[in-house]
This record gives C-alpha cells, sequence and structure tokens, in this order.
C-alpha cells in the first residue's frame, strides 16, 4: 500500500461471526472497511489500489483499538486473532452493484457495529437499497452453495479416510470427526440462504441476525447432516418463488452508482 490509509478510510465496521450475532469465546475478530484511494493512485499505471488484506494498518490502530476494547465481542476476540480488510470505493461500488454477498453485507453492517464512519459513508448507507437487486438469488445462493460443496466434499473424506486429513484446521476437523460434517459451514450456508430469502422478500438485508441463536446451534451440531440437506433444498426451492416475486428490480440503476462515484471520487479532491 503507497499511501497512508488511515487518511483516505471513510469506513470500517466489524464483519464476520460478530456482525452476525454469531460469536462465541475462540472468535476473531474481522474488520471490513472501504476508503477513497488518492487520485495519484486512482490514476497510477503501476500502482493503483483496489483492497487491502491482512493485519490492521499501523496507521488506524491508534483510532480503533480503543473502541473495539469498548465493544464486548470485539474485546474478546482481540486475544484470538484481528484481521483487516479495505475496499476501495471503486472496487466496493462495483460488488455491491453485482451483489456480491461480502460487500453487501458491509453495506449493511448494523450501525452497533461501526468502528468509523464519515459523512460520505453515511451518504453511501442512506441509499444501501439502491444496491439490492433480484441478483441476491444467484449471487447468495452461489455462495452457499460452495460452502454447501466443501461440506460434501470433506464429508465424502471423512467417510473415505476415517477421518479429515490432517492439513485441515484443527478445530473444523474436530467438528467433522464429532458430527459428521462441518457444521461451521452449515451454519453459514443457512445464513445464507435466509438472508437472500429475506431480501427477496422484504427487501431487507438483516446482518445482524435475529435467528444468531439457532445459528450458533447449527454451527454446534445441533443439525444433523441429514436436516442440512432437507433445509437447503426447501429453502431453495422457497427462493426461486420469492425471486419471481419478489418487488426488487433486476439489477442496479448504473447511472445511479456512477454518478454516485463521481460525487464520491470529486468531494475527495477538494477535502
Amino acid at each position: 500500500m503507497n499511501f497512508a490509509i488511515e487518511n483516505h478510510t471513510i469506513f470500517l465496521g466489524l464483519g464476520g461471526s460478530i456482525a452476525h450475532g454469531t460469536s462465541h469465546a475462540t472468535s476473531d475478530v474481522d474488520l471490513k472497511g472501504v476508503c477513497v484511494a488518492p487520485l495519484n493512485v486512482r490514476l497510477s499505471l503501476f500502482e493503483s489500489f483496489e483492497q487491502g488484506e491482512g493485519d490492521l494498518p499501523k496507521g488506524l490502530e491508534a483510532r480503533v483499538l480503543p473502541q473495539l476494547q469498548e465493544h464486548p465481542e470485539a474485546a474478546r476476540g482481540l486475544s484470538q486473532k484481528l484481521e483487516c480488510t479495505i475496499f476501495d470505493i471503486a472496487k466496493f461500488l462495483g460488488l455491491c452493484a453485482s451483489s456480491n454477498p461480502n460487500a453487501l453485507e458491509i453495506l449493511f453492517t448494523d450501525p452497533t457495529d461501526w468502528i468509523i464512519e464519515t459523512p460520505t459513508w453515511q451518504t453511501i448507507y442512506a441509499v444501501r437499497h439502491a444496491f439490492l437487486t433480484t441478483r441476491v438469488q444467484h449471487s447468495f445462493v452461489g455462495y452457499a452453495t460452495g460452502q454447501l460443496r466443501r461440506i460434501q466434499n470433506h464429508r465424502e473424506e471423512l467417510i473415505k479416510n476415517g477421518g479429515p486429513l490432517d492439513s485441515r484446521n484443527a478445530a473444523r476437523a474436530e467438528l467433522e470427526r464429532k458430527f459428521g460434517y462441518d457444521t461451521k459451514h452449515a451454519a453459514h450456508l443457512v445464513r445464507l440462504l435466509r438472508m437472500a430469502l429475506e431480501a427477496l422478500e422484504t427487501g431487507e438485508l438483516q446482518v445482524k441476525r435475529k435467528d444468531a441463536h439457532e445459528l450458533r446451534a447449527i454451527k454446534d451440531g445441533a443439525w444433523s447432516y441429514e436436516d442440512l440437506i432437507d433445509y437447503a433444498e426447501k429453502i431453495g426451492v422457497a427462493i426461486k418463488d420469492a425471486a419471481v416475486r419478489s418487488a426488487l428490480p433486476d439489477q442496479v440503476d448504473r447511472q445511479f452508482v456512477d454518478d454516485l462515484m463521481l460525487a464520491i471520487a470529486t468531494e475527495s479532491l477538494v477535502a
């Protein structure tokens, strides 16, 4: 990264299980953010920036850590691991426009989980519903299908080898030994499918989950593998039906998104 990202960050919030309300004592802290890269970086042929991920940038530590220490779930997770992903605004808005689940979750992060906010972010957040379209059917279900495929592959591995391969994450491997499949992936799968259905039916994307207790229970093995497969099939049918009846548009208003991007970029030049 070739610029002081702390001077250009317009939003930083909690992501992952803390944002969903499903964290537990060993959950990591995931920070998700958006910045407006400076013009010289944006126009450079050699030093472009789309996203950065890994450790929390040093320039943000002093600003962010005190707030994390005051957040109950985040404070607990700091003893585990802290990771940070920050998107440039152009990459972020493009992902939102294509109904990328990870980007939309940032856009719809509950304000109680905001760590850094700015007037620019408030402007974007105020028009967040303009980015919800029926494409969530395919994007969220696509991600959920990926989770299901991993569950099935790992389960086949478990049956074939009598246990997960040694290269698997130890905690995840233990879940598979205990319950016969990866229950953490299962909880993610159920959450993604429910979020898609809710968005299509209500026009809202619920990141902070009202069903957090049940999702934690699924992660802890409350559902059998057969329960999961049966549920995935049934909600998949409901999602298809909801997409047909949904009041959401089929795609974003591209001119609106371009105008929003132009306004933000122009504002950054005179700030």
